[in-house]
């Protein structure tokens, strides 16, 4: 997260910029770059440009006037199965925002959205793991007989046998500038419209086997009519 927060802001030139996740019915700030130092802090969902940005899951952006100029924030949603789960929140003294930089921005927020799957699967590998460390059989205690020995038996406890390690998590990256992208993507939002990046080509649908000649697809044919031919000569002859 702290890595896409950086180069939105490089893409935006924005003074500060923030992405929030949508965490228990709020939102928190988890990187920031720039001016801005929000990261583990809830953010104000009830100010603009924020609470518009949410109503509507689209950029809200906000101007006003302060001692040192003119300020401008804006809030791009981040869309998660058409429901706003977070935001990128950015500001800048000047007076507004180009379409293009809110363009690149927005772009990534997708890229925001790979990387909330790749944590959850991790979290969710991790949370396999810890299950099957519980053990799965009740131990239950030797009854104790009346004419046993009554003092208590020292016994070894077997080490238990290690557990497997968990395979690695496979984390699908752009083939251009190597940035988390899902798992059916080549090239990220960004190196796609870029016409300087070259397009990967497609692998063949269908791979054309090579035509097979007569002899290679009948040879066993041919090669047991010579040998009955031969055997039959050799009979004949010894005759």
């Amino acid at each position: 997260m702290q890595l896409l927060a950086e180069r939105a802001r490089f893409l935006s030139n924005a003074d500060g910029l923030s992405i929030a996740l949508k965490q228990d019915r709020q939102f928190l700030y988890c990187a920031s770059a720039g001016i801005s130092d929000k990261a583990a802090t809830p953010a104000d969902a009830q100010h603009a440009p924020i609470a518009g940005c949410i109503a509507i899951a689209q950029p809200v952006s906000v101007s006003t006037h302060t001692l040192h100029g003119q300020l401008v924030k804006v809030a791009i949603p981040i869309l998660r199965q058409h429901e706003v789960a977070g935001f990128l929140e950015l500001s800048a003294n000047r007076s507004s925002f180009s379409q293009e930089d809110i363009a690149a921005v927005s772009a990534i927020a997708e890229m925001v959205n790979t990387a909330i799957d790749h944590m959850e699967a991790a979290e969710t590998a991790q949370m396999r793991i810890l299950e099957s460390r519980q053990p799965t059989e009740i131990e239950t205690a030797p009854p104790q007989l009346w004419h046993a020995d009554s003092r208590p038996e020292v016994t070894s406890k077997a080490d238990p046998a290690p557990m497997p390690a968990p395979a690695p998590l496979k984390v699908h990256v752009c083939q251009s500038c190597g940035f988390p992208v899902s798992e059916a993507r080549k090239l990220c939002v960004e190196c796609e419209q870029d016409p300087r990046v070259p397009h990967l080509p497609e692998p063949p649908l269908l791979a054309i086997e090579p035509e097979q000649s007569w002899i290679g697809a009948h040879g066993y044919t041919v090669a047991s009519l010579l040998v009955t031919a031969l055997v039959v000569g050799i009979i004949y002859w010894l005759r």
